[in-house]
């Protein structure tokens, strides 16, 4: 029997080993982990794959902020890739939830213009309460 696929998930996407990065890292393994042990029950139209790329000396970015990467109609995922800046800030945690949120209305937007729900609203009120 095949595993179900999660409604929410997180991965990222590391560029080079720098201290900086390692912070980055570690705030988003840590919110994975959160999502990961509170996700149960939780019901959307549109499962969704958060991916931060944090880049480093062996990987620059090219984009911003967030955008839609790949989407999969067989499982219903959306991915959307979410841009890490060089430096963190003081508070990384709250840094790395404020850019899930953002991913959220990426994917909500997506979504609406798709046609495949009006709204994530479910999505978003558990990103919220992370």
């Amino acid at each position: 029997m095949g595993e179900q696929v999660p409604p929410l998930s997180v991965g990222l996407v590391v560029g080079g080993l720098t201290p900086a990065n390692h912070l980055w890292e570690e705030a988003v393994k840590r919110l994975g982990k959160q999502i990961a042990k509170r996700r149960a029950g939780l019901k959307t139209p549109l499962n969704v794959n958060v991916v931060f790329h944090i880049p480093g000396d062996v990987l620059t970015l090219d984009y911003d902020g967030e955008r839609t990467g790949s989407f999969s109609k067989r499982d219903g995922t959306l991915m959307v890739q979410v841009a890490i800046p060089d430096e963190p800030p003081k508070d990384v945690d709250a840094e790395v939830r404020r850019r899930l949120l953002a991913a959220m209305d990426e994917a909500e937007r997506w979504a609406t213009k798709s046609g495949i729900a009006d709204n994530l609203n479910s999505l978003k009120d558990f990103a919220c309460s992370l």
